[in-house]
Order: structure tokens, then C-alpha cells, then sequence
């Protein structure tokens, strides 16, 4: 019976994939030798290992749905921003959105702000500066990459502890993404793994069990069970707030250190350099990363998680006209 039922789970998903690749089809211009050779070169920089033929062509499709986007984005003089092909060049939107994106922020965006009580001293920046970079200071270690695990929450607490870390004791260290995607939810928080969370819920969970080092606890890309961590060293965080909703509040917050923040990343799945510009008028907020700097023109230096070769090696521009609803929801580390 096990086996009848294998059998019967994978030729529906043949069929599945046999009724997409018509479907994507359709929207596939006539490739070219060129394109043939630019596939062959970015599968094998990419290690794209396939189950079957049915999932290779459909696959092959999209990289070629996605290749033909790119070159008409590159053919428009007037964009700001660069794209180009990268680890999610075979993803058609859908995917790129349930694979990698933030899938469980679901709350009204005022129910989530659950206010914590400073605890330290905030300086307030009256007189912030015309521009910041966080970034070769020793605050930032290297950029992470969550690989296909909706895991953005804990790389955008981590970094930001780490950050803050940095700045208060002059000392780099690397805190455990890990440790928060497996025992948050466990411990009684509103998170839930590779499905995501708000970024608040981790650092709600740090404040109460504190946060371990990410040698004695690495990330592994997917949620396992809780480690027992009662004998590990800890940082425990004091509080943190809610950056108002103001651009004088949130260049003010990342003077003085890189703030937490959850955007719309929609459309970020090609970029490769410049200032970005393309988020819908609308943002819908699915993704979590670190604010590290903003430029004399207002443009936000954004430290994501998809690893070093995204991008402007990890690191995205985001445009002050179109700013993918930065000011949303930011927070930042008081104590």
C-alpha cells in the first residue's frame, strides 16, 4: 500500500509540473543559442540538480520567463538600479514568495507594535548626521545567507544584537540564528520556523532566555528541535521599541546603531546594484532585514540575508521615494 501511494504522489506531481510548464510556456519568447549557453552556465555555477525531466524543463522555462525580464529591465535607460541573475533565477514569483519570503506576518500592522519598556538610556539624536554607514565599522560581520528557510526574523535580531553588542562592549561576536528558529516558538512565542515571524517575537524571546553564540549553537537552514542551552553563555538584551513612523526618527535610531526592520521584498528577487525604486505603492511587509546607513540623499543601505553575491555584495539601496515601507515596522535595541 506504501508504495501504491508513493507512486500515486509522484505521478501527481508530474502532473503538476506537466500543467505549469504549459502554463509558463506560453509566456516564453523563442530562445536563443545565447540563452541556451547563459542557462548551461548559471545551472552549473548553481548546482541545480533536478528530480526528473518534467522538473527540468519546467525549471529551464522560468529561468528563461525570468531571463527575458531581466534583459528588458536592463534595456530601460531611465531605471535606477541594476538586476541580474542569481540563486533565484529559476524561481518563478510564487515560489520566490513562499520558498524565501516572510510567510506568516499576517497581523494588522498596529497589532504587532506591542511597546516594551526602556529599561536604558537613549541618546536622542537631534542633530543626526547628513549621511551613515554602518558598514566597515566592526559593527557588521559578514553578510548570512538563510538559504531556502523563511528564517529572515532571526538573521534581522541577530545582527541587530550583534550590532549592539558591538557598539556597547567594543567586542565582535556572532549570535545563534538558530537557537531563536528552533526555541522560540517552544518557549511560548508567536514564531513559527521557516514560516517566519516578527522580528519582535525573537527579541521578546532573547530578552527572557537570552541568546547564544552561534559556534555553540550554528545554523543549520531549517527548524530542529530545541538545544538544551542552560549551560551556555548568554546575552540578554534589556528592551527595545518601535521606531515612530517619522524619516527624522529612523535616521535618528540608525545613528546610533542598525535597526531592525520588516519591508516589502517583493521585487527584490533580481537586483543587483543601485538605488532601488521598484516596490509597489502598496507594500506589503514580508520581509525582515537590518538598516545599517542612509545616504545623503535619504536613499536606506539595507544588510540583507541571501548571502554575498546578491546584490551589492549582500547589501540593497533602497530608494527614499520608494522605500518598500521601511518605517512600517522598525526596531531598535535600548539596552
Amino acid at each position: 500500500m506504501k508504495k501504491i501511494a508513493l507512486i500515486l504522489i509522484a505521478l501527481a506531481f508530474i502532473s503538476q509540473i506537466q500543467c505549469q510548464i504549459s502554463q509558463v510556456t506560453e509566456d516564453v519568447e523563442q530562445v536563443t543559442i545565447s540563452d541556451l549557453k547563459t542557462y548551461n552556465q548559471w545551472r552549473s555555477n548553481n548546482r541545480r540538480v533536478f528530480l526528473n525531466e518534467e522538473e527540468e524543463t519546467y525549471r529551464q522555462l522560468i529561468f528563461f520567463e525570468n531571463l527575458n525580464q531581466i534583459k528588458t529591465h536592463q534595456n530601460n535607460t531611465e531605471a535606477t538600479y541594476t538586476v541580474s541573475l542569481n540563486q533565484f533565477s529559476d524561481y518563478s514569483d510564487e515560489e520566490f514568495k513562499e520558498r524565501i519570503l516572510n510567510k506568516h506576518i499576517q497581523k494588522s500592522i498596529p497589532d504587532i507594535q506591542e511597546e516594551q519598556e526602556p529599561k536604558g538610556n537613549l541618546r536622542k539624536a537631534t542633530n543626526y548626521p547628513t549621511s551613515v554607514d554602518w558598514r566597515n565599522t566592526g559593527a557588521l560581520g559578514p553578510v548570512q545567507n538563510q538559504g531556502q528557510c523563511g528564517s529572515c526574523a532571526s538573521f534581522g535580531t541577530a545582527g541587530v544584537l550583534e550590532s549592539f553588542y558591538f557598539i556597547k562592549y567594543n567586542q565582535q561576536v556572532k549570535f545563534s540564528e538558530q537557537q531563536l528558529l528552533d526555541c522560540a516558538a517552544q518557549a511560548g512565542f508567536d514564531a513559527h520556523g521557516c514560516n517566519g515571524t516578527w522580528q519582535q517575537e525573537y527579541f521578546k524571546y532573547a530578552i527572557k532566555h537570552g541568546i547564544v553564540s552561534g559556534n555553540s549553537y550554528p545554523y543549520v537552514g531549517y527548524q530542529t528541535r530545541c538545544r538544551d542551552i542552560t549551560n551556555l553563555p548568554k546575552f540578554f538584551p534589556q528592551s527595545f521599541k518601535f521606531i515612530d513612523r517619522k524619516v527624522s526618527e529612523m535616521k535618528s535610531a540608525i545613528s546610533q546603531g542598525p535597526v531592525s526592520v520588516t519591508i516589502d521584498a517583493s521585487n527584490w528577487r533580481n537586483y543587483y546594484g543601485g538605488i532601488f525604486n521598484g516596490c509597489s505603492k502598496y507594500p506589503e511587509l514580508n520581509h525582515a532585514v537590518i538598516a545599517v546607513g542612509y545616504d545623503a540623499q535619504g536613499n536606506y543601505i539595507i544588510r540583507n540575508s541571501w548571502g554575498a553575491h546578491w546584490g551589492e555584495k549582500g547589501y540593497i539601496r533602497v530608494s527614499a521615494n520608494n522605500d518598500c515601507g521601511i518605517l512600517r515596522s522598525a526596531i531598535q535595541v535600548l539596552s
